[in-house]
């Protein structure tokens, strides 16, 4: 899929792998698994099978139309499809935060 960022900043935290981990050494390993899983798989709706690990699923309430990946117990990767109307099709996400929601 083809990935954008929300901002320059999270961009470099996701891609730059120096910056990851003094940035964010706790999940590190994991968000690069699912910054790869992104890249490589097809669509949204492959995530499940391509990173299942990941646990992606869609998210509802105040989070409808945002999809998330685990990174921890606690912290998820989320993102937004840019097809709405059939946001597992989409080909195109834009990667908004890393935050533990729960």
């Amino acid at each position: 899929m083809e990935v954008r960022y929300e901002d320059d900043k999270l961009k470099k935290l996701c891609t730059d792998e120096k910056e990851m981990k003094k940035r964010r050494s706790d999940i590190a390993q994991k968000l690069k698994l699912r910054i790869k899983a992104l890249e490589t798989a097809k669509s949204v709706g492959e995530l499940a099978t391509h990173d299942p690990l990941g646990n992606w699923h869609q998210l509802g309430a105040d989070r409808g139309g945002q999809w998330a990946g685990k990174l921890s117990e606690n912290y998820r990767l989320l993102i937004r499809p840019h097809n709405a109307s059939e946001p597992w099709d989409s080909v195109t996400v834009t990667v908004l935060e890393i935050d533990d929601y729960h």
